[in-house]
Order: structure tokens, then sequence, then C-alpha cells
């Protein structure tokens, strides 16, 4: 879901709480897969996404070389896994603007 369809009924103030608050919140495909590259097997990636436990799990276990290779195939899922995490927070912070 596109941005420009969420903030078609706000006002004009709405939309611009809209953009300051989605621009704290918003992650960047390239971001993730960049980290997920060069620093998947200890978890950066995860750690930029806010999945904080997950992130703390590839770090312990990086030794074992199975954070990286688990890394690897994300690599080709993280775009989608931004996209959805981009579009949920999007949605909160319309309704929240919206319920006020």
């Amino acid at each position: 879901m596109d941005t420009i369809l969420i903030q078609k009924n706000m006002t004009m103030d709405q939309k611009m709480i809209f953009q300051s608050e989605y621009g704290k919140v918003q992650k960047n495909s390239t971001t993730a897969i960049l980290l997920c590259l060069f620093l998947g097997g200890l978890g950066a990636h995860h750690y930029y996404m806010n999945r904080v436990g997950l992130g703390i799990v590839y770090t312990l276990f990086c030794w074992t070389y199975i954070p990286l290779i688990i890394s690897i195939v994300e690599l080709f899922l993280l775009s989608g896994r931004v996209r959805r995490h981009n579009e949920k927070k999007a949605k909160e912070i319309a309704g929240k603007i919206l319920s006020v």
C-alpha cells in the first residue's frame, strides 16, 4: 500500500504530522540488504529491523556460521519484510492521526 493512498483523506496538518512520524520509523530496503550482506552473520539486519531478540541469537551463535548461512537466504526475503514493516507502521500512524 502506498503512503499517498493512506494520506488521501487527511488534512494538510494531518499529512505533515504523518510524514514527520513516518520518517522516524521508516526502514530502507537498501540499508537492510547491505547490513545483511556484510554483517548478516552477526544479525545486524535484525537489529536494524527492531528484531533485537533474533539479533542477539545471531550474535551468540555467529561462531557456528549457521546465522551466516541463514542470512544469505534472508537476503532474498528482506526487501519484502521491509516493505511489510513500512506498511504496518504507516497504517498504525494513520490510524492514530485519524482517530484524534
